[in-house]
């Protein structure tokens, strides 16, 4: 199950690669004056395709460091492409909205799991006595392992 995971994840990654590549010598090669320069544009396009992707596995894998990871990327593209239109102050003040919308949903999905920890709700929580228990038997299985036989070199 995990060798298809990572392999889904490879494929996704080659093909944000491929696209944002294509994107960027299109752009080169036929003028789309989409934007400022091609270069921009593969870092754009990369920007959004692996903001999306690791926004993807944020709530996937409900980590908040994903969410931060998909909040800078995804911010990164939306001030090139809002530069292009709204003056540079009014594009910050969007972004910092948009990053502490990030932050409060990734505060909110960290919280959950510390809840959970907190209240005893995570599957490999063991109380006190569970864990003395294992301990008792991890030292019971050592001390039935039989010694090994000494022997004197005196005979």
């Amino acid at each position: 199950m995990k060798y298809k995971k990572n392999l889904f994840l490879g494929v996704s990654v080659i093909t944000i690669l491929t696209l944002s590549l294509v994107f960027a010598l299109l752009d080169a090669l036929i003028p789309l004056k989409i934007w400022i320069h091609p270069a921009l544009n593969f870092l754009f396009a990369l920007c959004i395709g692996f903001g999306i992707m690791t926004l993807v596995l944020a709530f996937a894998k409900k980590s908040p460091w994903f969410f931060f990871l998909s909040a800078t990327l995804l911010g990164l593209a939306f001030f090139y492409v809002l530069m292009q239109y709204i003056a540079w102050w009014i594009v910050l003040i969007i972004l910092v909205v948009v990053l502490a919308i990030f932050a409060v949903v990734s505060i909110i999905i960290a919280g959950n799991q510390t809840e959970n920890i907190a209240l005893n709700k995570s599957s490999d929580y063991k109380n006190y006595e569970q864990r003395k228990a294992e301990e008792q038997k991890k030292v019971n299985a050592e001390d039935e392992k039989p010694l090994p036989e000494l022997k004197s070199f005196k005979e």
